[in-house]
């Protein structure tokens, strides 16, 4: 019988979490600042870049499912970090010269994205697959809450982050992590596929009102959240605050990702208030960009906090949700399919808010991610009501 929290395997998937979800994201956003002055880059140049590596994400994840069936979840793992690492540390040697550092920095990133496509599909397989029906929500909140040890890293990080050249130093830290995950990736509990006679999971399954509205709140979460984690430190920057208001915003975005995992997880234990936990923290997320949207520093702070309430739990609890839709051996192609849909609005999200930011200012970069978040929170609160109809 396997353990409710095997505690070793989730420290490991938080790892993974931490590095692919939030290091490789937050750490770019923290640094995002002094790479725009290094390689003159635009709020769009710099949003694409970002792209760029969401793009390499959702490539990694449309094809990991398939690339698993021939080489095994472990397989899957370690070509996942292997590259992941690769490509970190291309972008830690590239140039400065902006004729040639933006195309070699976005080679990198979407290598160490496809790898991290790769990667993150084969950690919550393996994780979700040693957790006991039971504790599987809690333990997947857990298993998220490795994003707020990477967002308050940089957060902590940032005064010497933004020293020039010392941006390299966290595409460094990701090369090295993805390795030591690569070297440490667990033995795999290969699944059976569904039973004779069970449904399997189709792409038509999407359209279905058990899959619809859950996939749609996945992707308004990508657009909000990636619009925030890109920009909010370049929007700092452009009001003209300093590198300790930056440094106290991270940090805060980070404590409040891990008090949000532990609101969440007390809220998943009272029945009640449990179906309200996604449209909540999406609510949450929706004032916290829009408060960071106005100056100063209460502003920046209060919406750190808001933002970060919600920036674990949600993935969690829809990783969660997709397993318990989906068979054991369906789960890999439903979270690659639900994924994907997350990564198109992470995709989306930076090129839309740094265009909208070029054209309006910095201001318009939380604002969009407000109306993402708003969008996901009524979508979610859809998913609830078609849940309680009868099937």
């Amino acid at each position: 019988m396997r353990r409710a929290l095997p505690w070793r395997l989730l420290a490991w998937g938080a790892l993974g979490v931490s590095l692919h979800i939030g290091l490789a994201r937050f750490g770019y956003g923290v640094v995002l600042p002094t790479l725009r002055s290094e390689m003159a880059l635009g709020y769009t140049a710099g949003g694409v870049l970002n792209a760029v590596h969401l793009g390499g994400y959702l490539a990694g994840t449309l094809s990991g499912a398939a690339l698993a069936r021939r080489v095994g979840m472990a397989g899957l793992g370690r070509l996942g970090h292997g590259l992941a690492a690769a490509g970190a540390l291309v972008c830690a040697l590239v140039p400065t010269d902006p004729a040639t550092g933006p195309w070699l920095l976005g080679a990198g990133r979407l290598a160490a994205g496809f790898g991290g496509g790769w990667a993150v599909i084969a950690i919550l397989v393996t994780v979700l697959g040693g957790i006991a029906v039971a504790a599987r929500e809690q333990a997947s909140v857990l298993l998220w809450a490795g994003l707020a040890v990477a967002v308050l890293g940089c957060g902590l990080a940032a005064p010497w982050l933004l020293e020039p050249a010392l941006w390299r130093l966290v595409f460094v830290a990701a090369a090295v992590v993805a390795v030591v995950l690569a070297v440490g990736f667990p033995a795999a509990r290969e699944v059976a596929p569904a039973a004779a006679g069970e449904p399997g999971f189709t792409l038509a399954a999407v359209a279905t009102s058990r899959w619809a509205w859950l996939v749609a709140t996945y992707f308004c979460f990508g657009l909000g959240y990636i619009a925030y984690a890109t920009f909010a430190g370049a929007r700092l920057a452009a009001a003209g605050e300093t590198v300790a208001v930056v440094t106290l915003t991270w940090s805060t975005a980070g404590l409040a990702t891990l008090a949000g995992s532990l609101l969440t997880l007390a809220v998943l234990a009272r029945p009640r208030l449990r179906p309200l936990a996604l449209p909540g923290a999406m609510a949450l997320a929706a004032v916290g960009a829009a408060v960071a949207s106005l100056p100063g520093l209460v502003a920046a702070l209060g919406g750190a906090v808001l933002v970060g309430l919600g920036l674990a739990a949600t993935p969690a609890l829809i990783t969660a949700a997709a397993r318990t839709r989906s068979s054991a051996g369906d789960y890999a192609s439903a979270f690659s399919v639900a994924t994907a849909v997350l990564g198109l609005g992470q995709l989306l999200g930076p090129v839309l808010a740094g265009a909208l930011a070029d054209a309006l200012g910095a201001v318009a970069a939380p604002l969009f991610g407000a109306a993402a978040y708003a969008a996901g929170a009524a979508v979610a609160l859809a998913d609830l009501r078609a849940g309680r109809r009868p099937r």
